[in-house]
């Protein structure tokens, strides 16, 4: 009798806090907690309500207002429910299941970079090209303004070298002689000079270091995009990878869509609709014009017979395919 009456107490104790626990995790992972039953409503009933985003971050970098990103997302959700008849998507002014964010690193700062200096690509063999071309005149070009600032600031460093031995010398014997004084204070301006004039070499040497390593990172890109042989890239120590320039990740019940590159509004559109094609279910498709091709090679801002594929198998919608 008295175990029976141990036990069921035991069990009171844990469900209670079994339920307290449940309470607390209910009041400090609201967000969390929310975005995971939408997640599992998504995966039981897919499509039959819309996955719900909001604007994140935005880098001023970027030089895109939120307003214009919220405009391009909205035509990136229309490629995927003009087709579908559906209401996929919906934009909420925060707490949605999917936040999108534009961050800012190499990748962007190697495009406006190459922008700025007129050098533009198309995603093509020839822009490929183009750009190797002017890597490789560009790398000789700062070879040799680097040999030279070797050259000019070794024979600097023998000049200051001979400068402080003679002012040691003189501090040893603890005085300088007016004339002499006059001579090494000419000697130390004369230094002074000569170090700042090689400044702008310098800049200039840096300034290529980053043109350089813009062109090294536009052709990583291309080579992804063109599925080039990586062995033909031998002009920067640079890895070669799947160049993305965007992602979508679910950590911990947050869904997240990260912009990272765009050449202009169409390639930010089509890698939008690529990312919010992730967060609705959707798989990589084989035909490199689709959009949910794992690399963001099309030139359009329409479905392939592929996507449509996808989108039925994660819908189960019945859409009739589209017309190539």
């Amino acid at each position: 009798m008295y175990n029976l009456g141990m036990r069921k107490l035991i069990d009171w104790v844990v469900l209670l806090a079994v339920i307290g626990i449940a309470g607390y995790l209910a009041n400090t992972h609201k967000t969390q907690i929310r975005t995971v039953v939408r997640s599992l409503k998504g995966k039981l009933v897919p499509c039959a309500s819309p996955v719900l985003y909001s604007i994140g971050s935005v880098d001023p970098r970027f030089g895109l207002s939120q307003y214009a990103l919220a405009d391009a997302l909205f035509e990136a959700e229309a490629i995927w429910e003009g087709p579908s008849g559906k209401d996929l998507f919906a934009h909420v002014r925060s707490g949605g299941d999917v936040t999108v964010n534009l961050v800012y690193d190499s990748r962007q700062a190697a495009t406006d970079r190459l922008k700025k200096l007129g050098l533009r690509t198309d995603q093509s063999r020839a822009s490929y090209d183009a750009l190797k071309a002017r890597y490789t005149e560009l790398s000789a070009q700062t070879d040799l303004a680097q040999a030279r600032h070797r050259t000019w600031m070794a024979d600097y460093k023998r000049k200051e070298a001979a400068y402080n031995a003679r002012v040691g010398q003189w501090n040893r014997l603890g005085r300088i002689p007016p004339k002499e004084d006059k001579l090494i204070k000419a000697r130390r301006t004369a230094l002074s000079r000569e170090f700042n004039s090689m400044k702008p070499l310098e800049n200039a040497i840096n300034a290529d270091i980053d043109t350089l390593n813009a062109l090294a990172t536009t052709m990583n890109q291309l080579i992804v995009q063109l599925k080039m042989n990586v062995e033909q890239y031998n002009h920067s120590g640079t890895s070669i990878g799947h160049f993305e320039e965007g992602l979508y990740t679910m950590t911990n019940g947050v869904q997240t869509v990260d912009i990272f590159e765009y050449a202009d509004r169409m390639r930010l559109v089509r890698v939008l609709a690529h990312e919010m094609g992730h967060a609705l279910g959707l798989e990589h498709t084989p035909d490199p014009e689709a959009i949910m091709y794992k690399i963001n090679s099309g030139n359009n801002l329409k479905v392939s017979n592929d996507d449509i594929a996808e989108l039925n198998k994660v819908c189960a919608s019945g859409l009739r395919s589209v017309k190539p």
